[in-house]
Order: structure tokens, then sequence, then C-alpha cells
């Protein structure tokens, strides 16, 4: 039970943090410039990549329970 707890409370981190990368991306970088440029950074594909591991721990955690 503890396994499943902890995968399940790393899963819940990963989202948060996907969410809080989405947050800065969104408010620090305004996506497209007046010349048309976007305007992107390392935000934006960390806001893929642990909302990602997220949904892969909780249906990791999903699985331990079975």
């Amino acid at each position: 039970m503890k396994r499943r707890t902890t995968i399940l409370i790393s899963g819940l981190v990963l989202l948060v943090l996907a969410g809080s990368s989405w947050l800065i991306e969104t408010t620090q970088y305004g996506g497209i410039d007046a010349n048309g440029v976007l305007q992107e950074s390392f935000f934006l594909p960390l806001t893929f990549i642990l909302g990602a591991l997220g949904l892969v721990f909780l249906g990791a955690a999903a699985l331990v329970r079975r």
C-alpha cells in the first residue's frame, strides 16, 4: 500500500509541476510577437514532459492497486 501511495503522490506532484510550467509559459512568454515569430521557452516542452510522466505515474499507481 505504501508503494501505491508514493507513486500516486509522485504523479500528482508531476502534474502540479506541469501546470506550473504551463502557467509560467503563458504569463512570461506571450506566444507570438509583433513580427509573427513564436516566442517559446523551455517551459513549453517541460509542460508536456512533466504532464506525460504524471499521467504515466497515475496509471502505474492504478495498476499497482490491482
